[in-house]
């Protein structure tokens, strides 16, 4: 099956002990049967030493008591890497940060924004977000259909010809709804979800009442961010409307995401450096519970 991926994929790279928030701590990771079986079969003190570590009905690495992976050593590295190279990791750790989307046709995979070098990868792309479409004779006509819905979308977020505010209230009227929202009740929404971060709670507490006027949106500097970033909300979301649901909601659900990642930006003066850790942590809290997405969707 083919899979489909952003022109920017393939920059990345694991920055590892350069990682100043690191995947290993925080994270309580799954172990797929694959690695498992693995695991159980290393006859090395390292096997046994993974195994002591492992725990769960469903199997998966107990963290350290400051939340941290027991294999994250005190350099920044991966001690399962060090010993038995990077085959050796189970699924969730190879794979991070990339999602996938499956379709009965082909895979899209892109790179989620909760890793700060995907961040800077993706909102620092100059060039329009592109991926190398499908044969359209390969694949069903509900892919054809999403496909067409989705680049009629992308058109609307990369008009050039138009601030990025203009762009936003196009698309929304194209889907039955104002690029206006109260930031007082979104706040009130984001801090009744589930949070990993105290820092994120005090963004949202400090941001509720904020006098939000957003012009932003009106400056050039932030443009190509917000329509990368914009974009990639629609490649990594919308597809499932094709299964699970319309596509409005997904398309709100983006642009309420601009809306609150420009108050957040707009009230506190962000340097680019700033804002990347801004969306990072947005992803962080919000696109890795599923239960967080399903309360924001319905809304």
């Amino acid at each position: 099956m083919a899979e489909i991926v952003p022109d920017y994929y393939k920059k990345f790279r694991c920055i590892a002990d350069r990682c100043r928030h690191s995947c290993c701590i925080g994270w309580e990771i799954d172990i797929d049967g694959r690695a498992l079986s693995y695991y159980n079969s290393l006859d090395t003190e390292m096997g046994k030493r993974i195994r002591q570590n492992i725990d769960g009905e469903i199997p998966h690495f107990v963290l350290t008591e400051d939340e941290r992976c027991p294999f994250l050593n005190k350099n920044g590295l991966c001690d399962i890497i060090t010993e038995c190279g990077e085959d050796a990791l189970c699924d969730i750790c190879r794979l991070h940060p990339r999602f996938s989307n499956f379709f009965d046709s082909f895979t899209e995979t892109g790179l989620g924004l909760c890793c700060e070098e995907a961040v800077r990868i993706v909102l620092g792309e100059k060039e329009k977000f592109t991926v190398d479409m499908p044969d359209f004779q390969s694949i069903t006509d509900e892919e054809r259909e999403f496909l067409a819905v989705r680049g009629e979308i992308f058109a609307v977020l990369q008009d050039r010809e138009k601030s990025i505010h203009e762009r936003f209230c196009n698309l929304s009227k194209i889907y039955g709804f104002e690029f206006d929202f109260s930031l007082s009740e979104l706040c009130a929404v984001y801090l009744s979800l589930e949070r990993l971060d105290e820092s994120w709670t005090e963004v949202l507490k400090s941001t509720a009442d904020y006098e939000f006027d957003m012009t932003v949106f009106e400056n050039e500097d932030y443009a190509l961010i917000f329509e990368q970033l914009s974009c990639y909300f629609i490649f990594r979301h919308l597809a499932d409307a094709l299964w699970y649901g319309d596509y409005c909601e997904r398309v709100r659900f983006t642009l309420m995401s601009c809306y609150l990642i420009g108050a957040i930006i707009e009230k506190t003066k962000s340097t680019y450096d700033e804002i990347r850790e801004i969306v990072r942590m947005y992803s962080s809290e919000v696109e890795y519970s599923e239960e967080n997405m399903e309360k924001l969707l319905a809304i």
